[in-house]
């Protein structure tokens, strides 16, 4: 019987290294976190606009809904900060990629999240994000 902190979603751990491997890698995975990181330091919405797909959608923890668009808008008032970004989890599940991580702003912690990736076309998309406070 297998320890239960090893087991994901249910599923157990070591299970998921032995999924085939998918076009999309775990290194390319992490490099496309890294540009929406990037994207989000310097506040510069076209860094990010070509990795989010079309119908990308994010969630609050306060139940609000944003678009690919509120997202792209909202990056240019964001108050200028010297941010952090510390990742705490990676996995690929075939075509899908999963970061979660959290954000500091001036040293204060700002929010955590989990997103979510897509491998589709020989890039990783990125589909959703969750906030949580």
């Amino acid at each position: 019987m297998s320890d239960p902190r090893d087991r994901i979603f249910d599923t157990e751990f070591s299970d998921l290294r032995r999924l085939p491997e998918s076009a999309g890698t775990l290194d390319t995975l992490l490099r496309a976190d890294d540009e929406w990181n990037a994207a989000y330091h310097w506040r510069d919405p076209k860094r990010l606009l070509h990795m989010l797909a079309e119908d990308w959608v994010g969630f609050f923890p306060d139940g609000t809904i944003i678009f690919k668009r509120d997202l792209l808008e909202g990056m240019r008032s964001n108050p200028p900060a010297a941010l952090m970004f510390e990742r705490h989890a990676s996995l690929v599940f075939g075509n899908t990629g999963v970061t979660r991580g959290t954000l500091y702003a001036d040293g204060e912690r700002i929010q955590s999240f989990l997103r979510v990736y897509a491998w589709k076309g020989g890039k990783w998309w990125a589909v959703s994000v969750q906030v949580v406070a």
